[in-house]
């Protein structure tokens, strides 16, 4: 009798996973004609290209999402015109503008400006690449021109180290895409290190640090994240 109250107890509750799963999932939405508009006027009147990156092709892209009980967050992200940061590299810039509900204003991002870069093809003019990485300034436009060049041989042999990394050798077998060069601490014997942020088709990300040595890169150690 007793078993069978708390198996019929047990039914009607719904697993824990389930609950976590609907906690934590934000919701998300398009922005409103008003959104837009506002937005717009703002951008023309307050951003002058000096604080843009250059002139804008202005086509924002807006990321509007909420947790469940909080009010709705309100972000626009606009490029920058691309042009070229190197000889070898096309560059746009990424700034990113909040709006204000309660105040109901945009203010820029507290977060500095993003960099995007691409291959240049030669003696052609920059225009808009469908894919792009993000570049932190302090990584040499030599070594992030080098890494877009031998990102598939870099991957390739970063997918060797998984099998000794708990955290990433269930993830040998994903699809990656580069989406970051940034700084890497340097490791012992490897003074000179960079970052490499790869993405998955299973929303999981991989880092792999990338051993410079008298011009040559080679994949030193790895990290994953679920």
């Amino acid at each position: 009798m007793r078993a069978a109250a708390l198996a019929a107890l047990c039914a009607v509750q719904p697993a824990g996973g389930a609950i976590a799963a609907t906690t934590t999932a934000p919701q998300q939405r398009e922005p409103s004609a008003g959104e837009r508009a506002s937005f717009e006027e703002y951008y023309r009147q307050q951003v002058p290209p000096r604080l843009s990156g250059g002139p804008s092709l202005f086509a924002p892209a807006f990321d509007i999402q909420r947790r469940p009980g909080q009010p709705w967050q309100v972000i626009a992200r606009v490029d920058s015109a691309p042009r070229h940061h190197t000889v070898e590299l096309c560059r746009q810039i990424r700034t990113s503008y909040i709006y204000d509900a309660r105040e109901q204003r945009w203010t820029p991002s507290a977060a500095a400006p993003g960099w995007y870069v691409w291959l240049a093809t030669p003696r052609v003019i920059c225009t808009a690449a469908q894919r792009t990485v993000r570049m932190d300034p302090a990584v040499h436009p030599d070594d992030v021109t080098a890494l877009l060049r031998q990102q598939n041989e870099l991957l390739r042999r970063a997918r060797l180290l998984f099998a000794g990394n708990s955290q990433c050798a269930r993830q040998r077998a994903l699809n990656f895409r580069l989406s970051a060069i940034e700084p890497a601490p340097p490791a012992n014997g490897a003074p000179a290190m960079v970052g490499m942020v790869f993405d998955s088709d299973r929303d999981t990300t991989v880092k792999v640090a990338v051993r410079k040595s008298r011009g040559e890169y080679a994949a030193w150690n790895v990290s994953c994240r679920d």
